[in-house]
């Protein structure tokens, strides 16, 4: 309801019809539970989005709802013949195009309607297709004219409600027959779909005219044609009206002291709002100048009148919310209207009332969950510590997240879901989430020197995925819905989080043994795992970390990003030309930009690996740094304009290379192990330019062909490969299992038939096959 009087409240022409303070009264007056009947409007952001959204409903201009109007117009090309020369063979036309225009239109209204379980869809494309029902319904008595002067003098108004009457009729019988077709799926939501449907036929009004203005005479149609009434005559009698009412501000001090009761500005007069209010309408007829300014039967059709107008009004506003667009190639959401040129957030998502589902209800989103370590542990001690330590650490708890609604207020994060030791936001910007993350990390900090209870350490993560959105009610006698996060992207950020990979040793042997499994014989079994878990003591000397452990498994107590993540971040700094730095510290190397936090100097990330999270596929992740002044043994600015998040890959094997051994151990125990597909490279023996082709790919010696070949400039492969300077089997041996990693990652996207060998071979090339060895063929 608040969402809905603040877009009333905002539409400049809302003034006309309502009264300002009083249009969540009006509301009430006019429809029954108006929260659950009329659509509520959407945020809709613009490209930037830190510019303020405006509040509408996105809709995409799809082939389906043009194919609507044309065959509604030649419904009614049809039909005004029939209706004007009654003749048989344009009755059958007419009776054929609107069989046509019917079928489809239920067909793209029960689509609308399966899909109202997610959002208002049936009611906005009711509305949406009210545009051009308005507009060829409202031009009908001009059609009648067309194609007959004399009957569209003397009937065009009949005739256009006379045929409008049959679309009613029609309509409202097949709706009836879909929503009780619907019923078994949809469990009551079809109600409020035909509720809505059939609140526009009532109107009359929003579907056979396109605009009302404020002195009323597009009422003419309406009441020569549909209330049998005489236009002029109910113009002066509200001229009267009005006459009346202005005398009786000017002479009756007691009359002009009451209008501010009815919310209006006595300074302001009489005004088309203030006529229209019942309350005023009331207290105005009850006066004797009003009693005798107009019949009792000229107020009664007045207040008639004044509502038609008012619900007209409202649902007219709703209409003109509905922002027209079209969505290119790229994924660019463009405004449909040629005079604005806007263009919006590519998350927005337009209805498609052509598209089943009307809007997919996946999303993608940047999300975040941070979670207080030992949370469990730490309440079960506070309760052990009395009362006084309960409502004292209550007071502690309130403070933090007063703080943290203030930091993502400040950078326009959206408060998700709360998850007692944590909580989960979502945004639209990695840069948004990083330096909010930080500004978390380092109030939690402060907050542990003033004596905060859940002191054990807090860990957060930060993801780029997909979720898909799931409605729910908020109570069984409320029609108010709340939208959950559903999906993979919900699970890997809680995964990466606590970053557990698996059930811990220990809680795997409690099971056991809990079970009637003798212990001994289950600390036999584990005892080969002992110490698997190993702790690196340089990343446990700082405050907050992240690591993978001997065992790959992930160790967060800090901040942890998926490279998905990452990769979002890069194109954002790319896009806003950071400059970029390589910052040197004793526990790892840092690829950092200025993030503009106060008193942080830097916001440093580095790649820690690949790791298998419990119920997902192995993924990168990334731990996300802040640094303070003097922070960082070494600063290095990156002059070589490279991508964000190629450094930290870089990075990471230049790391990789320092951290392995010179030599193997070799043990006498036999070992069976899968051999690799032998990888080869073929590059050009006098090398042009950095554009010169390098084909990678796995060689078949059997048929001497490359399979899943991949063609790359030089200049790019030796970017992607982390390889430097000319080939040789000496580079290549030490990056051998680098560039087979890369390989098979790149090589899983594309889908190249195999190539001939033996031109390479022979040919301007020097080939290098990478087994167990490296060799020059």
């Amino acid at each position: 309801m608040k969402t809905l009087v603040s877009y009333l409240a905002q539409r400049p022409d809302s003034s006309t019809f309502f009264l300002p303070q009083d249009i969540e009264r009006a509301l009430s007056e006019l429809f029954p539970q108006p929260e659950a009947l009329l659509p509520k409007p959407l945020k809709i952001y613009p490209a930037d989005e830190t510019q303020q959204p405006i509040l509408g409903f996105p809709v995409s201009e799809s082939p389906l709802l043009k194919d609507l109007e044309t065959k509604l117009d030649r419904w009614l090309t049809e039909e005004v013949t029939f209706q004007v020369t009654r003749a048989t063979d344009a009755k059958d036309k007419a009776a054929a195009a609107f069989n046509i225009y019917i079928g489809n239109l239920m067909k793209a209204a029960e689509n609308a309607l399966m899909s109202n379980l997610l959002s208002d869809y049936h009611a906005i494309f009711w509305l949406a297709h009210s545009f051009d029902l308005a507009r060829h319904f409202g031009s009908l008595p001009r059609r009648v004219s067309a194609a007959d002067t004399q009957v569209g003098r003397s009937l065009g108004d009949t005739l256009k409600y006379r045929i409008f009457g049959r679309w009613v009729s029609e309509t409202r019988q097949q709706m009836t027959e879909l929503s009780a077709k619907a019923g078994s799926l949809l469990e009551g939501e079809e109600q409020r779909g035909l509720q809505f449907f059939r609140l526009l036929q009532d109107d009359v009004l929003i579907l056979t005219e396109e605009f009302v203005g404020p002195d009323l005479r597009e009422l003419r149609s309406f009441l020569n044609g549909y209330l049998r009434r005489d236009f002029q005559s109910f113009r002066d009698s509200f001229e009267r009206l009005r006459t009346t009412a202005a005398d009786l501000m000017q002479r009756e001090r007691n009359f002009r002291a009451a209008l501010p009761l009815f919310g209006a500005n006595p300074d302001q007069g009489v005004t088309l709002a203030l006529l229209l209010d019942p309350r005023f309408e009331n207290f105005l007829f009850d006066h004797p100048m009003a009693q005798n300014a107009v019949t009792r039967e000229e107020r009664e059709q007045f207040q008639l009148i004044a509502r038609r107008v008012r619900e007209f009004a409202v649902l007219n506003q709703l209409r003109r919310g509905i922002v027209w667009t079209n969505t290119l190639p790229d994924g660019e959401v463009v405004s449909a209207d040629r005079r604005s040129a806007t263009t919006y957030s590519r998350s927005t998502r337009p209805m498609d009332f052509g598209k089943p589902g009307v809007v997919d209800p996946m999303i993608h989103r940047f999300g975040m969950i941070y979670d207080m370590s030992a949370f469990s542990e730490t309440l079960g001690r506070i309760r052990r510590g009395g009362g006084k330590e309960e409502i004292r650490s209550y007071r502690q708890m309130l403070v933090f997240q007063r703080k943290l609604d203030a930091i993502a207020q400040r950078h326009l994060l959206q408060f998700e879901k709360f998850l007692g030791d944590g909580a989960f936001y979502t945004t639209r910007r990695a840069l948004r989430l990083v330096r909010a993350a930080v500004e978390i990390q380092r109030f939690y900090t402060e907050m542990k020197r003033k004596g905060f209870a859940f002191n054990k350490g807090l860990r957060i993560a930060l993801n780029y995925g997909y979720y898909r959105l799931l409605p729910m009610k908020t109570a069984a006698e409320s029609s108010e819905r709340i939208t959950e996060f559903y999906g993979p992207g919900i699970v890997e950020l809680s995964r990466l989080t606590t970053g557990k990979s698996n059930r811990e040793i220990d809680e795997i042997a409690s099971f056991l043994v809990q079970h009637g499994y003798d212990q001994s014989k289950v600390q036999q079994f584990f005892a080969p795992l002992r110490g698997a878990d190993v702790i690196d003591h340089t990343q446990h000397a700082r405050e907050y970390y992240a690591y993978l452990d001997a065992n790959g498994h992930l160790v967060n107590e800090g901040i942890v990003g998926s490279t998905s993540f990452l990769q979002e971040l890069s194109n954002e700094l790319q896009a806003e030309a950071q400059q970029l730095y390589r910052a040197r510290t004793p526990y790892g190397n840092f690829v950092a930009f200025k993030p503009a936090i106060t008193d942080v100097e830097l916001i440093g990330a580095r790649l820690l690996g690949s790791v298998s999270l419990k119920g997902l596929d192995r993924i990168e992740v990334g731990e996300i740094v802040p640094f303070a002044a003097n922070e960082v043994e070494e600063l290095t600015p990156i002059d070589v304009p490279e991508l964000f998040i190629m450094l930290l890959r870089q990075e990471f094997h230049h790391e990789a290379d320092e951290q392995s051994p010179a030599f193997e151990r070799h043990h006498t125990t036999t070992r069976e192990r899968l051999i690799g597909s032998e990888i080869v490279i073929c590059v050009r023996t006098t090398p042009t330019d950095a554009d010169d082709e390098v084909l990678i790919g796995e060689w078949d010696p059997s048929s001497d062909d490359v399979r899943r070949p991949l063609r790359l400039p030089r200049g790019d492969f030796q970017r992607l490969f982390s390889l430097r300077g000319e080939l040789s089997p000496e580079t290549l041996e030490g990056k051998k299992d680098l560039v087979r990693e890369m390989y098979e990652r790149l090589s899983a996207r594309a889908a190249n038939p195999a190539l001939a060998f033996g031109p390479y071979r022979e040919g301007e090339y020097d080939s290098y096959v990478l087994g167990d060895v490296v060799e020059k063929l």
